[in-house]
């Protein structure tokens, strides 16, 4: 069972054995404005549900870009969140026994998936087009990043499944749990 997340303020999520999506979303784990340790707080909460939940023996997360890559167009407080929240999922894991930790480029997640690798702005519509083409209704950018991060981590696992999606090789699933 893969867990795949996109960690940010709002947090995608999907989970299933390769090949078989079972449920995916997007969460905010504070109201905006909140401190650090509240959005950690709650992530951490939030991951032991999962965790109880689904039973999965992989996590994987899309792997923060270092900060060097935005200079001049983040603050420490984003950059305190992009690196913080994938330290306390990765304890949380690890403390839950869990030790398939794995930290996807974005970059190989979005050439997996779409073919190619365009810039955030243009990437995001099309991994959303992507992901409804497969059957999976999401809702936004996070839970598609997600969903296309999980379907990257499974063909890893098994290679049989990493034929670039198209809609001839999707299937419908319903909305997951929240």
């Amino acid at each position: 069972m893969i867990l795949a997340l996109d960690l940010a303020s709002v947090c995608g999520w999907a989970v299933g054995d390769p090949g078989k999506l079972l449920a995916h979303g997007s969460l905010r784990f504070a109201r905006q404005g909140s401190s650090h340790e509240a959005i950690f707080a709650k992530a951490h909460v939030w991951l032991d549900d999962k965790i109880e939940t689904f039973r999965p023996t992989t996590v994987v997360w899309e792997a923060p870009l270092p900060a060097s890559f935005k200079r001049g167009k983040t603050n420490v407080d984003t950059t305190t969140l992009l690196y913080g929240l994938p330290a306390v999922i990765g304890a949380l894991t690890y403390l839950r026994r869990i030790y398939d930790i794995r930290k996807a480029a974005t970059r190989d997640v979005r050439l997996h998936f779409i073919g190619q690798n365009p810039k955030g702005a243009k990437a995001k519509p099309m991994v959303i087009r992507q992901c409804r083409a497969m059957g999976w209704d999401v809702k936004d950018d996070n839970e598609a990043d997600a969903c296309a991060t999980w379907h990257y981590m499974c063909s890893l696992i098994r290679p049989e499944l990493a034929i670039r999606p198209t809609p001839l090789f999707g299937q419908t699933i319903k909305r997951g749990l929240r």
